[in-house]
């Protein structure tokens, strides 16, 4: 079975980041489906977050954000916290 992961922001499900096909040997073949996987990752995206109604914000409880996978959307980079010995 092949797979595509795509990564969405956990509340407004707006695009964060989507990886290649992950092929099978059957990839390509007619009739052979590409099974979709979704990842939730952060809070909202850098729009949906800036906007917030009154009534909703009190509501909410004042969610923040997670603090993981919320960059900006064009960048996809993680940094390693492993230090090389020498």
């Amino acid at each position: 079975m092949c797979y595509l992961v795509v990564e969405r922001y956990s509340v407004c499900r707006c695009l964060y980041y989507k990886h290649n096909v992950d092929m099978c040997a059957a990839y390509g073949q007619q009739g052979h489906p590409i099974q979709e996987r979704t990842v939730l990752v952060g809070y909202a995206c850098e729009r949906h977050s800036q906007y917030q109604q009154p009534a909703e914000s009190s509501s909410r409880g004042g969610y923040s954000d997670s603090g993981y996978g919320t960059a900006s959307h064009g960048s996809h980079r993680h940094q390693s916290s492993r230090r090389h010995r020498r």
